[in-house]
């Protein structure tokens, strides 16, 4: 079992997006069991894979991992993926909270680690904060996708998480960054000057870049009609492109920089 965080410290660069259609093209192309985790408060994730309404989903997720209490996998919308729930209480939980009696930085790590035969793949669905519940994602991840818009704010940020995510590696040994992932992309030549700019930037550093996920108005849809693109526009190319994503991160395929 490997488990991969994808996260970013802002919001809108298609973290959410980003696990839902990586879980559905490894689950159906590859045939692998995919457990997606919802870390975020908001729970986006949790609403585009639950089955039926949250208040169907009994028990939580981590937040009630952190508190010591029990918390369960349920079976997805999508056919060999699992999710584990977030609910609005994870707001309540910040970096003090690890201060706080009976809460526990390692819970999902070993809530994972009981689990490890009945997944092949684990993603983490972030929030766009430094939050005990990010602290617990990187604490139990392998590794780290950084979903990346392309303007000054996003790339100018991207320093801030990598260090953060260098912090970690203190509670987290094995934590690595499996590379940035350019989001939102659109044709246009300022686009083009700072996606080559950032590959070239991350690969004097040694940090893979994905392939880009370009904008498309089947992005949108897809999250209205709360279908991944293989079911609601197969033969996009936002779709087309997020396969070759998950092709280069379970495969290492050749950066196209």
């Amino acid at each position: 079992m490997r488990t991969t965080a994808i996260m970013n410290l802002k919001g809108g660069t298609g973290k959410t997006v980003t696990t839902i259609n990586a879980a559905a093209i490894m689950a159906r192309r590859y045939g692998l069991r995919v457990l997606c985790i919802d870390a975020d408060s908001q729970a986006s994730l949790t609403e585009f894979l639950a089955r039926g309404p949250r208040d169907d989903l009994v028990l939580g997720g981590i937040s009630d991992l952190m508190r010591g209490m029990t918390a369960r996998a349920y079976p997805s919308k999508l056919r060999g993926v699992d999710l584990l729930p977030a609910d609005e209480s994870l707001m309540a939980f910040d970096i003090r909270s690890f201060n706080q009696e009976g809460t526990d930085p390692m819970a999902l790590a070993d809530w994972l680690s009981e689990r490890a035969e009945e997944y092949d793949r684990v993603l983490i669905d972030c929030p766009p904060a430094f939050s005990a519940a990010a602290m617990e994602a990187l604490i139990a991840a392998d590794d780290v996708v950084i979903p990346l818009k392309l303007d000054a704010f996003g790339i100018r940020g991207l320093a801030n998480i990598m260090e953060q995510i260098r912090n970690m590696k203190r509670l987290n040994s094995g934590l690595s960054i499996a590379g940035v992932l350019p989001t939102m992309y659109y044709p246009d030549e300022l686009q083009s000057k700072a996606e080559a700019e950032l590959r070239n930037s991350l690969r004097l550093s040694g940090i893979r870049c994905f392939r880009h996920i370009r904008r498309s108005n089947k992005m949108d849809g897809s999250t209205f009609d709360q279908r991944p693109l293989l079911d609601y526009s197969p033969k996009s190319k936002s779709c087309y492109e997020y396969k070759l994503f998950v092709h280069d991160l379970l495969l290492g395929g050749e950066d196209d920089g």
